[in-house]
C-alpha cells in the first residue's frame, strides 16, 4: 500500500493558485463581511468561503494595499489606520472606531480601488 505524502501547502492553509514566492496567501476564515486582509508580515489572509474569481480580485486588492505598506503610505495598529498620501503630504490619522472600514471613500481604499476593475 503506497502512502502519498500531503503537500506543504495544504498543511499550512496556504492558497497555491493566489500565492506568490513573495507574498503567501492564506484561506481561513475571516469575519463576517470580510473578504481578504493584507498583513503587516507581507502576508494576506483570504476568506475561504469566496469562490476562485472573488478569490483572485480580493488578492490583487489586498496586493496593493501591500504595495502601499512597503511604500511607508499606510500602516495600522490595532486601535489606528495612518496614511500619507505622498512624501510632501503629513501623515492623517484615523480611529477604526470612527470609521467604516473597506469603505471605498477612504483615501487608501480609493486608491487601490482606482487602480482595479471593482
Amino acid at each position: 500500500m503506497a502512502f502519498k505524502m500531503k503537500e506543504k501547502s495544504s498543511l499550512f492553509g496556504i492558497d497555491q493558485k493566489t500565492s506568490t514566492c513573495d507574498t503567501p496567501v492564506f484561506n481561513k476564515k475571516l469575519e463576517p463581511g470580510i473578504g481578504a486582509e493584507a498583513n503587516r508580515d507581507g502576508t494576506i489572509f483570504v476568506e475561504e468561503s469566496l469562490d476562485e474569481s472573488e478569490k483572485e480580485e480580493a488578492v490583487e486588492h489586498e496586493a496593493l494595499h501591500l504595495k502601499q505598506l512597503k511604500q511607508g503610505k499606510l500602516a495600522y495598529t490595532n486601535d489606528t489606520v495612518t496614511w500619507k498620501k505622498d512624501t510632501k503630504s503629513p501623515a492623517r490619522v484615523y480611529t477604526r472606531q470612527m470609521m467604516n472600514e473597506g469603505a471605498k471613500n477612504l483615501p487608501w481604499e480609493k486608491e487601490v480601488y482606482d487602480k482595479t476593475k471593482k
